[in-house]
């Protein structure tokens, strides 16, 4: 699964109960706890992923730990299940003065990609880590770039709109340029850097590259974006901006929709990169807010499919933020109906499906999109819910089957596009044997 990037994360509002002098209305408030503490008792705890950062003698920075994704535990969902949500990344810390980290409450469904780094250090990266096994500890080396070719060897500064460094930004490579030949993927070099007190930070090549781009991400600042950097003694600058902020409350029949994943996605498409989309939850109330967006931005919102399931869709629709320090009220976003699309994959030759295999649904467009995996037992049957009024596609791969264009709605390959209008029961989608090429 794809990385997601949150921009903010939004707080949810607690309202303390109100005392009553009236035993039976304490009885009934206790009473009122005890379900909920006995509700709480039965959901998988929420671990906080703790540990300590161990830098270079002499080296007196502060640290920065990310997570940046995550994989389900169990790989795919079981026979007649559907996957978790994925998890609001990347989470980012800095470490205290004793070098130590928490990041709290993370989804115990998931293992975690965390990486560690400091200025004038190797980033060290740990995979699959859970954090109910107990704190995470790295003990970084120092990265002595005092031999190095010029060509090798990215450097850069982060400042924000007075001049002043920002210290702690977080730089996640992108892109390179090498041998004339453009790699969107951080082929060769550092993937990841973190500025230091005078804002400055390095990026190396393990070859020598022409120029290379990025992402810097830095509390309280709207994301940046650089691109063809060159390598050698030049010292670039980016300025950061506090950014755009865009909220909105979600509501059903007048009422707030709590605890709703919504989606900006595409952020940034009319401009060189689509690096950018951003997640944000609904509070007690159903508002949303994101802060620190790069501004003068369109986007499509949307809320997420699996936060959704049950209560309703929240389809498609075109946003934009505004100049830096603008705040954009989106006002009240009304949920959809939602509907049911069900069916069973089957095999031409009336063999079982495969142990193991899943169907996924996703929304039929770019960028990061929305989807649900749905794990298929033995015959085939699959059931998805929360599925809005929109363009969907069903997509499968069994190894030596391919679809079959039986049905007017298929296309003939891996995936089958619907148009949901209303719900989809009885689907029976045929893979037959694959017609070697």
């Amino acid at each position: 699964m794809k990385a997601r990037s949150a921009c903010c994360l939004t707080n949810s509002s607690v309202t303390p109960l109100p005392r009553s002098p009236r035993p039976i209305l304490a009885g009934l408030l206790l009473l009122a706890l005890g379900l909920a503490n006995f509700a709480r008792a039965q959901s998988p705890a929420r671990p906080d992923l703790t540990g300590r950062v161990t830098l270079p003698s002499g080296n007196s920075n502060a640290a920065g730990v990310v997570v940046l994704y995550a994989n389900l535990k169990t790989g795919l969902p079981r026979p007649g299940e559907t996957a978790p949500g994925y998890p609001i990344l990347p989470r980012r810390v800095q470490t205290d003065g004793q070098g130590r980290f928490k990041i709290e409450s993370l989804d115990p469904a998931w293992l975690y990609y965390v990486v560690a780094i400091a200025p004038g250090c190797q980033f060290q990266s740990f995979d699959r880590v859970d954090p109910a096994a107990g704190p995470l500890n790295a003990t970084l080396e120092a990265n002595d770039l005092s031999t190095a070719a010029p060509d090798t060897v990215l450097h850069g500064r982060v400042r924000d709109g007075n001049g002043k460094p920002v210290r702690g930004a977080w730089i996640n490579m992108q892109e390179v340029t090498r041998s004339n030949i453009w790699y969107f993927s951080a082929m060769d070099i550092d993937g990841y850097a973190i500025s230091d007190e005078a804002g400055s930070f390095v990026v190396h090549g393990r070859t020598p590259f022409t120029d290379a781009g990025g992402t810097v991400h830095a509390a309280g600042f709207a994301t940046g974006y650089f691109e063809n950097w060159t390598s050698g003694e030049t010292n670039h600058e980016l300025v950061l901006t506090p950014g755009a902020t865009f909220q909105g409350r979600l509501v059903q029949a007048g009422k707030p929709v709590p605890d709703v994943e919504i989606c900006l996605d595409g952020f940034g498409a009319e401009s060189f990169s689509t690096a950018w989309t951003c997640f944000a939850r609904s509070d007690g109330q159903g508002r949303f807010l994101f802060e620190h967006l790069p501004p003068n931005h369109s986007f499509a919102l949307h809320g997420t499919m699996l936060s959704l399931a049950g209560r309703g869709a929240l389809p498609e629709q075109a946003g934009q933020v505004g100049t830096d320090g603008s705040t954009t009220d989106a006002g009240d976003l009304e949920l959809k109906p939602a509907y049911r699309v069900e069916g069973r994959i089957r095999l031409a030759d009336g063999k079982p499906i495969p142990d193991g295999s899943r169907l996924l649904l996703r929304r039929n467009r770019n960028g990061m999109g929305d989807s649900m995996e749905f794990g298929l037992g033995k015959d085939g049957t699959f059931h998805f819910a929360g599925v809005p009024a929109e363009s969907v596609q069903l997509a499968m791969r069994i190894p030596g089957y391919e679809l079959t264009p039986m049905d007017y709605r298929l296309i003939s390959g891996s995936a089958t596009n619907l148009i949901v209008t209303g719900n989809f029961t009885g689907l029976d989608i045929v893979m037959k044997p694959q017609t070697r090429r």
